[in-house]
């Protein structure tokens, strides 16, 4: 009797639960920059208390944060097809670590995510 062996499928689950963490982190990132375009529209009630500065820093910590959360999707896509699920896993994984620094990891929910979406990208399931 022999086993026939069936052709590996797409890693679906991986794809699916990374491209759940790109899009918390990148709604974070958003988010950020939203609040720092809010906090220069306070600017002239907060006078001297340097708010265009911190809220010009906080609007581009978050769209770093979106080029994260950007790279984790395109990492998302990458698991999705045949062949590439490896730098696809590595991408979501590397990318959703670097967020945890700058949209806390998507509130933390989008790193586990990438963390898990990541790993099962790289053992194709």
């Amino acid at each position: 009797m022999t086993q026939e062996v069936k052709p590996m499928g797409k890693a679906t689950a991986g794809f699916i639960i990374s491209l759940i963490a790109g899009i918390i982190d990148a709604v974070v990132a958003m988010m950020l920059i939203a609040a720092g375009s809010l906090m220069a529209g306070f600017e002239e009630y907060m006078g001297g208390f340097g708010a265009g500065f911190f809220s010009t820093v906080v609007a581009v910590w978050g769209g770093i944060g979106l080029v994260m959360g950007i790279i984790v999707i395109v990492g998302a896509i990458l698991i999705y097809m045949p062949g590439k699920e490896t730098i696809g896993g590595i991408l979501v994984i590397v990318f959703s670590i670097i967020s945890l620094f700058f949209t806390a990891g998507g509130l933390i929910i989008g790193l586990i995510l990438g963390i898990i979406g990541g790993a099962l990208g790289l053992a194709k399931k």
